[in-house]
């Protein structure tokens, strides 16, 4: 058995002796010195088969952060500059500001100051606060003055109707002024999560333990390192990083709000749920479709785009979908004619880089999109199991997970990426055995005077990982979910 990955840095293959394969390159040593690092390499060589694509796109693109704590939180800006609403109708004359008059600007905020010049819905009319404003019940009132020098201009009523919202375009003052605009500021939401520990527990037997896994990594320059393992190790690893990449995408916070969590271990002690990437991503960026279509993709992502400016201006996004959903894509963009200016590329590598300059190619479709957005998908796995995803589409009889599209912004802002997968010091990433009748590095003991761990006939192996993922930004993703009607 061989994978021999086109295009791929890793090659797998099975060996059936142990020449030029010492201890110290045995994947349990490396791990036991170098356990971050390994898992790095473990989350890519299991990205590239697609079972553990999350683990790659964070870990394995060591787009990862280290904590000591059980909690971890970080805050979300919101927007600084903002568009207000009219609070209730004008019930002056019927033309404000005529003659260079001032009149009153009902808002629901007092966000702007005095000097600040404002534009109307019209994207045209423009007033200057003269004065600071004042509350009157709910409402704050703006005392304002048309800019324009048409002494018969007058500000339309239907700006200044509920509903109606300015914005503030800058600050205009007089020679030897003693003021300038404000600058409207918005306290940060603050957000947290917590690590999720995970473990799992492999028995090998004796004979199980004969066949070799060799995982081989080449160097840009040629020169290749091997880390070897036993056949049923890899098998359990295997399994392991696919749990992890479910707890990082389904995982849902479980800690209530008063800091107890209800769910307990065999020991009494609680266990902690963290929330998942799908937790994470805004409830508003969830939207449905009954059929695909080319243009409820290019104002999704528009509106994604704007969310994205916050976090590095990056408007390549990352599709995770099933075989279905790939489907219903290709309908989708054939339907669109290509003389609309619809571009589709396809490449035969994976993925290199990070942030803006993430390459994903290889198995995936890339559209490009007006504005320079553009979307990259991926067949997820994960989406197209029937054993966990068991609601069928009436009529295709697939998963309807297998329809869905979870839309990701992997872009960048102060070197860290939107996404990232968090861990404990010392404790992202373990693994162990415990010897029996044998160990992963020999045969059979048949010295009486030494010592094991256990009575199997085989050995054990231990996997064990405190983690969770961190959305910098939700709201530069969404998901796109099939509706069936």
């Amino acid at each position: 058995m061989a994978s021999n990955l086109k295009g791929s840095p890793i090659q797998v293959y099975e060996q059936k002796h142990f020449k030029g394969l010492t201890d110290s390159l045995n994947l349990s040593n490396a791990y036991l010195t170098k356990p971050e690092q390994m898992d790095s390499v473990m989350a890519f060589a299991f990205g590239y088969t697609g079972k553990s694509v999350l683990n790659l796109l964070t870990g394995g693109l060591k787009n990862t952060k280290e904590i000591t704590g059980k909690e971890y939180e970080w805050d979300l800006h919101s927007e600084s500059e903002r568009s207000i609403e009219v609070s209730e109708d004008y019930n002056g004359t019927n033309t404000p500001g005529y003659g260079g008059q001032p009149f009153k600007l009902k808002l629901v905020e007092k966000w702007f100051d005095a000097t600040d010049v404002l534009v109307g819905d019209d994207g045209y009319t423009q007033v200057r606060v003269m004065g600071e404003p004042y509350q009157v019940g709910s409402a704050f009132v703006y005392t304002v003055q048309l800019t324009s020098p048409d002494e018969t201009a007058f500000c339309d009523l239907s700006l200044l109707t509920t509903g109606a919202r300015w914005s503030k375009e800058f600050s205009t003052v007089e020679e030897f002024s003693t003021e300038g605009g404000g600058h409207g500021f918005v306290t940060p939401y603050k957000l947290r999560n917590q690590l999720t520990t995970l473990r799992k527990t492999y028995e090998v037997s004796r004979n199980a333990a004969k066949a070799v896994m060799v995982i081989e990594m080449f160097s840009p320059d040629g020169q290749s390192t091997k880390f070897w393992t036993k056949m049923e190790e890899w098998t359990a690893m295997s399994k392991w990083y696919r749990e992890l990449d479910r707890s990082l995408l389904y995982s849902i916070y479980n800690k209530k709000q008063d800091g107890t969590v209800d769910l307990k271990g065999k020991n009494g002690r609680p266990v902690f749920h963290g929330a998942g990437l799908r937790e994470q991503i805004a409830p508003s960026n969830r939207r449905y479709y009954t059929k695909l279509t080319y243009e409820i993709l290019q104002e999704f992502l528009l509106d994604l785009s704007y969310a994205a400016e916050d976090f590095g201006g990056d408007h390549k996004f990352v599709a995770l979908t099933g075989k279905m959903g790939m489907r219903e894509f290709d309908r989708a963009m054939k339907e669109y004619n290509n003389s609309n200016g619809l571009t589709i590329t396809e490449n035969g590598t994976f993925i290199t880089g990070k942030g803006s300059e993430l390459v994903i190619d290889g198995h995936f479709k890339t559209v490009k999109f007006v504005n320079g957005v553009s979307l990259t998908l991926k067949v997820f796995e994960p989406y197209d199991d029937r054993v966990r995803n068991r609601a069928k589409h009436p009529i295709s009889g697939k998963p309807i997970e297998s329809y869905r599209f979870t839309i990701l912004d992997f872009g960048q802002k102060n070197g860290a990426s939107n996404i990232r997968k968090v861990v404990a010091k010392d404790a992202g990433s373990a693994m162990w055995h415990v010897s029996g009748s044998t160990s992963p590095t020999g045969g059979v003991t048949s010295d009486v005077n030494q010592m094991k761990a256990s009575g199997i006939d085989g050995y054990q192996v231990h996997f064990l990982s405190e983690c969770g993922l961190q959305v910098e930004n939700p709201l530069s993703m969404g998901e796109l979910i099939m509706k069936v009607v």
